[in-house]
């Protein structure tokens, strides 16, 4: 059953555009009418393609996965990018702990434990620079497609469509505009971007695709369906543990630089039957790390109880126990517009570079 196949695709897809940011503060650390082919020249709204070598002028090494890149030759390589979300991770907090083992007290050591935890949260950062880095990544990606040979559709070329009519938009946020997302597992806020308020798309349980799905049927039946998603973290938040022969450590560290935590386009082409190797599109392979060493400048609060440390250590001196000993701070991070922007587009622009060169060499 094609339809059904191409629709589990799709499915499959939406779990990993929620779930491949995972914990991104702990994985922060240093180191995005229906018409037959021919409507688009008829239109005259998308350019004609231009044969060029992908571009990635940034330097930055970007190792991704490929699957099915020979869906993207459906319809004489015509693509349409409705959409991109860029997520950025707003606010968060990240924690660790290390006990001492009860063979460490022998000679002196300690079998206490200690623990350090942070919160953070982004200041200056708004929705009109979300959806000017998520407009940045949108061009840019279009663009880079259109190097790559194939003809591509905007939201602007098929807007004006029967399928596009009603369609349903994403449920914003009251303080930021937009939709946010806490994935599972994690205490990180993200905020999701789309280019324009009117392609800030439901994505529903299909995944991004959710809308362009009508019956278990693709709507879009003269081109290939692509949405790529990128998600930005910054700054650089993580726990570090340590020990001795007589000593435990636990600490938060913080560096004002940003990774790509994630990146991955899936597409939905004409249904097929076949063997599912795994979900048609390009994906990085893991966080790729200082995009930018300084997206803006980071201050600390201490909010560490003394009062608590010392209670837990006279309990310790009465009971013969362990005592824990705990220290936490507020961190804020102001953001750079300018850096911010020219970090992400780094980062996001070697990824777009990535899945041009995967589209040019697709067989």
């Amino acid at each position: 059953m094609p339809d059904n196949k191409n629709l589990l695709a799709a499915a499959i897809a939406a779990a990993l555009a929620t779930l491949v940011t995972g914990c991104v503060s702990n994985a922060a650390k240093s180191g995005g009418g229906e018409s037959s082919a021919p409507v688009a020249a008829a239109q005259g709204a998308a350019p004609a393609p231009t044969t060029a070598a992908p571009v990635n002028s940034s330097g930055i090494s970007v190792p991704v996965t490929a699957v099915n890149p020979e869906d993207l030759l459906d319809y004489n390589k015509t693509i349409v990018v409705p959409t991109a979300y860029v997520k950025f991770v707003v606010d968060g907090k990240v924690g660790v702990s290390k006990q001492g083992s009860a063979l460490s007290t022998i000679g002196g050591g300690s079998a206490n434990s200690v623990k350090a935890s942070a919160k953070y949260h982004l200041s200056g950062f708004d929705k009109a620079l979300a959806q000017s880095i998520a407009k940045k990544a949108y061009d840019d990606f279009v663009g880079q497609l259109r190097a790559a040979g194939y003809t591509v559709l905007t939201y602007n070329d098929i807007k004006g469509r029967d399928y596009m009519q009603g369609i349903a938009l994403a449920k914003t946020d009251a303080k930021w505009g937009l939709p946010v997302e806490s994935p599972v597992g994690s205490s990180d806020t993200l905020l999701v971007a789309a280019p324009s308020d009117e392609q800030q798309i439901k994505i529903g349980f299909t995944g991004p695709f959710s809308e362009f799905i009508s019956l278990g049927k693709p709507k879009i039946k003269d081109a290939t369906i692509l949405i790529p998603t990128y998600t930005i973290v910054a700054p650089q938040i993580w726990g570090e543990t340590g020990a001795t022969y007589s000593t435990i450590s636990a600490g938060i560290q913080t560096a004002p630089g940003m990774n790509l935590q994630a990146a991955a386009v899936t597409w939905m082409g004409k249904p097929k039957t076949r063997m599912m190797r795994g979900i048609p599109g390009v994906a990085t392979k893991a966080p790729v790390l200082n995009i930018t060493t300084n997206a803006g400048t980071l201050s600390k609060t201490d909010t560490t109880s003394n009062a608590a440390n010392a209670l837990s250590k006279g309990l310790s001196l009465l009971s013969g126990a362990g005592s824990i000993t705990s220290n936490s701070a507020d961190y804020t991070f102001t953001v750079n517009p300018a850096a911010y922007t020219s970090g992400a587009m780094k980062g996001i622009s070697a990824f777009n570079a990535e899945v041009a060169r995967v589209a040019r060499e697709a067989k």
